[in-house]
């Protein structure tokens, strides 16, 4: 089974050093999606604005798919 590594930027680059098996690319974006999602929750929880990237990047190194999410809550 692939492994992929699912690299974060939120201002600061964390690289994956682990990965995870993932079976199929259906799998993989359901799995990447999942990862933003929570990722996007905690940060927006501490701060007004947030961008972050996730890089997956398969056993080679290669970015296979990059998801951006932006985030800015006017209070108000």
């Amino acid at each position: 089974m692939p492994r992929y590594f699912f690299d974060i930027n939120d201002g600061t680059d964390l690289k994956d050093e682990v990965g995870r098996e993932i079976q199929d690319p259906l799998a993989l974006r359901r799995e990447a999606l999942r990862v933003m999602t929570t990722l996007m929750a905690a940060e927006a929880e501490d701060s007004q604005d947030c961008t972050l990237v996730l890089t997956v990047r398969n056993g080679d190194g290669d970015g296979v798919m990059t998801i951006r999410l932006v985030c800015q809550i006017d209070d108000g």
